[in-house]
C-alpha cells in the first residue's frame, strides 16, 4: 500500500480543513475516499471535494453507512465531538482500520485507554492529532530538557490565555461546554493541546491539586480557567494556569533549574545558564548571594508557522504504509496522560482534596456522571 484511502468522519470546521489538506494533496501518501456528511447544507460542499488524481470521495449520511463500506477505506479521520471518539475508534478498529484521531481522545481516562487497547487488539496504527508537537519553540526546549543543558528541573510556571472565547462561541455547538456533551470545558478542550505539550516535556507529577472557579466568566457550570498545582516524585514543583476568558493573548511558560532558566513567551524564548550549578553553589560558596555565579543570556525568536497539520496526516500515512507505530509524532496511546492530568484536576476540584496519580478511571466516571447528572437537572427547572 502506497496510498492510504482515508475516510473523515466529522465536517465541521477542522474536518472541513482536513478534507481540503487531502483533497488538494497536502498529505503525501494519502487521500481522501469517503466522507461523512449528515447534514444537507453541507451536501453541495462535499461534491467539490476531488482529490488530485481527480477521484472523488464516496459521501456517506451517517456513520452505520460508512462502517457497511469497509472495502473503500484503509484509515479512518474522527474529527467529531469527541464524546463520539471511543465508540467511532471502536468500530474502525473492529474492522481493521488505522485511526487518526482528533483531541481529546474521549472525555475521560478510561475512554482513552480503551481505544488504545482496541488499537492493540487489532494490531493497527493508531495516531492522535496533538500537532503542536512539531512548533519549532517546543521541539528546541524539548531539546534543551533532554540534553540536561539546564540541570535538575526545580519549578515550572504557565499561564495560557490564547483561547480567548465568547458565549457565541460556547453556544455554537449544542455539545459544547457542558458535562454531557462535552466532559468539560476549557482543559478538555483547549487544554489537551497545552497538557499534550506539559506530559510531553515534563513528564507526570505524582500530586495534583486544582482551583477551579467553574463558570466564572459565563452561564455554564464547566471550566473556564483553572488553576493546577502539581508536584513530581523528585520534588519539582509547577504551576498550570488556563484560562479561556482574559482579553490579552499570553502564552507564557518558565523552566528553572539547577544550571539555568528558560522562558517561553510566545514565540520568543530566554535561555540563561550558569556558571555553576545553582544548588552547589547554594551549598559551598562564601558568599550571601550571587557574587559569583555568571549569567549568560541567550535569545531565540520564532517565526510564526502555518499549524503543522498537513505534516501530522502524512506522518500518519507514513506510519500506515511502513506499518511502523514508532514514527508517530504522538501515538494515540499519549492521549491519556493529558486526559489523566484534566480529569484529576476535576476531581480535585470536585472534592477540594488533592488526587495522587494515577487517578481510579472508576471513580473519575462515577464523579463526572454525577456531574452530568446534576447539568441535566439544573437545565429542566
Amino acid at each position: 500500500m502506497q496510498i492510504v484511502r482515508t475516510a473523515l468522519i466529522g465536517v465541521g470546521v477542522m474536518g472541513k480543513k482536513y478534507a481540503e489538506m487531502i483533497t488538494a494533496g497536502s498529505a503525501a501518501n494519502m487521500k481522501l475516499a469517503a466522507v461523512v456528511i449528515r447534514r444537507p447544507e453541507l451536501q453541495e460542499w462535499g461534491q467539490t471535494l476531488v482529490n488530485t488524481d481527480n477521484t472523488r470521495p464516496e459521501i456517506y449520511a451517517d456513520t452505520e453507512e460508512l462502517f457497511s463500506h469497509p472495502e473503500q477505506y484503509d484509515a479512518v479521520l474522527i474529527v467529531t465531538p469527541h464524546k463520539l471518539h471511543p465508540e467511532q475508534a471502536k468500530r474502525a478498529f473492529e474492522l481493521g482500520k488505522h485511526v487518526m484521531c482528533d483531541k481529546p481522545a474521549g472525555a475521560s481516562i478510561g475512554q482513552a485507554i480503551k481505544m488504545t487497547e482496541a488499537s492493540q487488539r487489532a494490531k493497527k496504527i493508531y495516531a492522535m492529532m496533538f500537532h503542536q508537537r512539531l512548533y519549532p519553540k517546543y521541539q528546541k526546549l524539548k531539546e534543551i530538557l533532554d540534553s540536561g543543558e539546564l540541570g535538575k528541573l526545580s519549578r515550572i510556571m504557565l499561564v495560557n490565555s490564547r483561547y480567548f472565547r465568547t458565549a457565541h462561541y460556547h453556544a455554537s455547538g449544542s455539545w459544547r461546554s457542558s458535562w454531557n456533551g462535552e466532559g468539560g470545558g476549557a482543559l478538555i478542550n483547549q487544554g489537551q493541546h497545552i497538557l499534550d505539550i506539559w506530559q510531553w516535556l515534563f513528564g507526570m507529577p505524582e500530586k495534583i491539586y486544582a482551583d477551579i472557579p467553574f463558570g466564572k466568566y459565563n452561564d455554564f457550570k464547566v471550566d473556564d480557567e483553572a488553576t493546577i498545582q502539581m508536584r513530581y516524585a523528585d520534588g519539582l514543583t509547577a504551576v498550570f494556569v488556563l484560562t479561556t476568558g482574559e482579553a490579552v493573548w499570553e502564552e507564557r511558560m518558565e523552566i528553572t533549574g539547577t544550571k539555568g532558566k528558560a522562558l517561553l513567551e510566545d514565540d520568543t524564548l530566554h535561555i540563561w545558564k550558569y556558571s555553576e550549578d545553582s544548588f552547589q553553589y547554594i551549598a559551598s560558596r562564601n558568599v550571601t548571594s550571587r557574587e559569583e555565579l555568571t549569567v549568560n543570556e541567550e535569545v531565540i525568536k520564532f517565526e510564526k508557522a502555518v499549524e503543522p497539520y498537513p505534516q501530522m496526516l502524512e506522518n500518519f500515512a507514513d506510519a500506515v504504509i511502513k506499518n511502523d507505530e514508532k514514527i508517530l509524532t504522538a501515538p494515540g496511546e499519549n492521549a491519556v496522560n493529558p486526559l489523566m492530568l484534566t480529569n484529576a484536576a476535576y476531581y480535585s476540584a470536585w472534592t477540594g482534596k488533592a488526587v495522587t496519580l494515577p487517578l481510579s478511571a472508576e471513580d473519575y466516571e462515577a464523579a463526572l456522571e454525577q456531574q452530568c447528572r446534576d447539568e441535566a437537572h439544573r437545565r429542566e427547572i
